[in-house]
C-alpha cells in the first residue's frame, strides 16, 4: 500500500505515506466547511447564473400530455452537481493544503499515485475527514 489511513483517536487520523505523516484534526472549523458546503455551492451557482440572466428554471424543460404538464429537472440538478463536485474539489484541495502543506494535486503526485488510485485515496481522505477510519485491530 502506497499510503494509509489510522485512527489516532476519535478526532485524529494519521496519513502515512513514504517517510512522511500527517495527522488530520477533526474540529469545529473543518464541521462547518462541510456542512456549508452543499449551500455555498448552491449559493455560487445562482450568482452565476443570475449574472448571466438566467435561473435554475431555464434548465427545466417543460413537457405537456394529455392536459398534463410534466418538469424535467435533469438538466438542472446536473449544473447543481457540477457546481458541488467543484467545490468537493476545492475543499479537499484547501484541507490537504492545511494538513499536509500540500494542494490535492501535489499530494496525489507525491505519494505516486495513479488516476485508479487517485479515486480510493479520495474516499479515505473523505473518512479521515468525517473521523470514519477504522482502528486497526491489535494483533497478539
Amino acid at each position: 500500500m502506497k499510503y494509509k489511513f489510522e485512527r489516532i483517536d476519535d478526532d485524529t487520523t494519521k496519513l502515512s505515506y513514504k517517510d512522511k505523516e500527517f495527522e488530520i484534526k477533526r474540529n469545529i472549523d473543518l464541521a462547518k466547511r462541510t456542512q456549508g458546503l452543499y449551500a455555498t455551492a448552491r449559493m455560487k451557482m445562482m450568482a452565476d447564473l443570475t449574472k448571466q440572466g438566467m435561473t435554475r428554471k431555464d434548465f427545466t424543460i417543460e413537457r405537456k400530455e394529455n392536459g398534463k404538464t410534466y418538469y424535467d429537472n435533469t438538466n438542472a440538478k446536473e449544473v447543481e452537481q457540477s457546481y458541488i463536485e467543484t467545490a468537493q474539489i476545492q475543499m479537499f484541495s484547501d484541507l490537504a493544503e492545511k494538513y499536509t502543506g500540500m494542494d490535492l494535486q501535489t499530494l496525489i503526485d507525491d505519494i505516486g499515485l495513479t488516476e485508479e488510485e487517485t479515486e480510493e485515496f479520495g474516499k479515505g481522505f473523505s473518512k479521515a475527514l468525517k473521523g470514519d477510519v477504522k482502528t486497526p485491530s491489535k494483533e497478539k
